[in-house]
């Protein structure tokens, strides 16, 4: 009986662990901090890592945003390297970034999720979330990374 409550604490242990580095939705409604601040030059979850290649403007491609940064990274885990590109939105409020992914929602799968909205790609190349009035878009050559980095991002 001792090592079962030994094992369940190892198991809420790792599983606090594994979700410490994100942010509740009340951290980012709306955040007021500039992108670049959550764009961190590395990630990780578990072995998986990323390390960030280069940030760029992308204020253009995203209507009504406040701010909006492209960004790529490298993902290393096991030998292979794999790009990952994408883009992270500031929106005013809650409500328009999740509008602007429910606009992108009609070419792909939306789902709820606790906080905000999740969307991918039939392939998995494609997934798109928002966490309060924040909206990130990443993309992969390969349907893993693009998730990977989902759970490695901070928000």
């Amino acid at each position: 009986m001792q090592s079962l409550g030994i094992v369940l604490v190892m198991f809420f242990a790792l599983a606090f662990s594994c979700r410490e580095g994100k942010k509740s939705t009340t951290a980012y409604s709306p955040y007021k901090g500039p992108l670049n601040e959550l764009l961190k030059t590395e990630m990780s979850t578990g072995l998986i890592k990323f390390k960030l290649v280069a940030t760029r403007d992308v204020l253009s491609s995203y209507a009504g945003a406040t701010e909006a940064r492209g960004f790529s990274y490298t993902q290393e885990g096991g030998g292979v390297s794999v790009n990952v590109d994408g883009a992270l939105a500031n929106y005013p409020s809650v409500t328009q970034a999740n509008a602007h992914i429910v606009e992108m929602g009609k070419k792909y799968t939306l789902t709820k999720k606790s906080g905000g909205q999740r969307l991918s790609s039939a392939d998995g190349k494609t997934v798109a979330w928002t966490n309060g009035s924040l909206l990130c878009v990443v993309t992969s050559g390969f349907a893993k990374p693009a998730n990977n980095f989902e759970t490695a991002a901070p928000f």
